[in-house]
């Protein structure tokens, strides 16, 4: 996953885009700083988090806001999006809850879905789960070309569950889960060119 770097003691400004989040990552302490402003003031930073070997992720800005981190010994790592991810090569990576997608005859993965990196099921029948647009996972977090993504599609019931794509996605490998409780298949979801991906079986 494409990510930015704050060398040991920088300080980076970011503006987020209205709607998205920032993600903060840091080994040594990492202030984050929002900048605010009120009439006839000159603008302040209010202190939103001091990051220490974790991720911190805002909630959504309603406003562009402008956004300071000062990074520690270790430095930082930040991404922007409306799902910002960091993956430090695989060293160190955050899991949050797995997106559970309720059962029904239409089952949607959003990209947030698909960017916890476990998605799981319980279908009453076989179903078939469609991932986002290229469009929307691009949106979602800061991608380069041939950055990737892994994740896997867990059925917890005895029913297969496929993947289906959107527009801007192609899938090579085979696309469905067992039909057995437990069953899962693991994915890598590459970036080839703007709002542009494909999905390779890899496991499972």
């Amino acid at each position: 996953m494409s990510y930015n770097v704050i060398f040991t003691q920088g300080t980076a400004t970011v503006t987020v885009p209205a709607g998205e989040k920032i993600a903060v990552q840091a080994y040594s302490p990492a202030s984050v700083f929002q900048e605010v402003g009120y009439p006839n003031f000159p603008e302040s930073q209010d202190l939103l988090t001091v990051v220490e070997n974790t991720t911190y992720v805002s909630a959504a800005f309603t406003n562009a806001t402008n956004v300071t981190i000062q990074a520690g010994a270790s430095g930082a790592y930040y991404s922007v999006g409306v799902a910002p991810d960091i993956s430090n090569n695989g060293n160190w990576q955050p899991q949050g809850a797995p997106a559970d997608i309720a059962d029904g005859a239409s089952m949607i993965a959003t990209a947030a879905n698909v960017l916890t990196g476990i998605v799981t099921a319980t279908p009453t029948t076989a179903r078939s789960i469609q991932l986002p647009t290229g469009a929307n996972l691009d949106l979602a977090t800061e991608w380069a070309i041939g950055d990737s993504f892994d994740f896997t599609v867990l059925t917890l019931a005895a029913f297969v569950l496929t993947i289906t794509v959107n527009t801007g996605v192609t899938i090579v490998g085979a696309a469905t889960t067992a039909a057995t409780s437990g069953a899962s298949a693991r994915f890598r979801l590459r970036k080839t060119a703007a709002d542009t991906f494909i999905v390779y079986r890899i496991g499972g």
